[in-house]
């Protein structure tokens, strides 16, 4: 299996999410800088993370922190809720003497192995998802309260993991490749309208191309090519849906120098022409 770099489509105001996912959805090996908890609901998960193998039963939490490699087999008779964050969340709101990557590097992955907080946490992501689903008034606040509520557990009654050097030097590694990804992805979310070539952003990110290109693909399981149009075509979702111009505009709009290009990669990715897609999604809206 491949391993691959993911990105949460995460509110930049609010950068958190809940996923559901039944047993038999096998999550192949990935990573992404956001921070995972999940909790399984129903039945018994098997997962890897940083090549460790675990086993989680129905009650319990594993936390998998950014930048960790992981995955989660196909368990059948299985559910998990999965609740993802950015650490950006809290860094605003914190003392100057409070390290909280350092924090997070050092949170044992097993919840039974919280100093018998897992329940306490349990209660709190339970919270967090019914206030998700059913939307009561004022349901953001109650959800940011108990992920500081959370947090707040994690550093004041969680006894940390000491981090041996290997692992130390490896998470060292990732955020060095955390931080240089997120330099190419400003770059792409900057320029994405304008043409780019690979000598372009390698010579930005200071990458000869042949370097660029290898640690690109290294560290997303894709080319930057076929990210960049990836990114291009959810723009182009987008638009479609948001706004009223017409499929020529919008390609004009995304960055794409050949429609032929587009139309090809649209219909890859979506399974239906542009036009079909905006009427799927605005069911109501005339032909423009």
């Amino acid at each position: 299996m491949s391993i691959y770099l993911e990105i949460p489509q995460l509110n930049k105001e609010f950068p958190f999410q809940i996923l559901v996912n039944e047993g038999d959805i096998l999550t192949t090996p990935h990573w992404h800088r956001e921070m995972e908890l999940i909790y399984v609901s129903k039945g018994t998960i098997n997962l890897g993370i940083n090549d460790q193998p675990f086993t989680i039963s129905e009650g319990e939490i594993v936390f998998i922190n950014g930048g960790d490699l992981h995955y989660v087999l196909a368990s059948p008779g299985s559910k998990r809720i999965v609740y993802q964050f950015d650490l950006n969340l809290f860094l605003n709101l914190t003392e100057d003497d409070l390290d909280l990557k350092n924090i997070f590097n050092k949170i044992p992955p097993l919840g039974k192995n919280w100093n018998g907080n897992q329940e306490k946490v349990s209660l709190l992501l339970k919270e967090i998802y019914n206030e998700n689903e059913n939307h009561p008034r004022g349901y953001m606040l109650k959800i940011k309260a108990n992920l500081f509520e959370m947090i707040l557990i994690f550093i004041r009654d969680i006894t940390l993991e000491k981090v041996d050097r290997h692992q130390l030097r490896r998470r060292v590694r990732s955020e060095e490749i955390l931080v240089k990804l997120d330099q190419i992805f400003k770059f792409v979310e900057q320029k994405y309208t304008e043409r780019i070539t690979l000598e372009e952003v390698s010579a930005a990110m200071g990458y000869s191309q042949f370097y660029f290109t290898k640690f690109f693909k290294k560290n997303t399981g894709k080319t930057f090519m076929t990210f960049l149009n990836d990114y291009r075509i959810d723009k182009a979702k987008w638009l479609l849906v948001k706004t009223s111009l017409s499929v020529s505009e919008i390609i004009s709009e995304v960055g794409f120098e050949s429609d032929k290009t587009f139309y090809r990669l649209f219909k890859l990715s979506m399974g239906m022409a542009p036009l079909d897609y905006r009427k799927r999604m605005q069911p109501n809206m005339e032909d423009i």
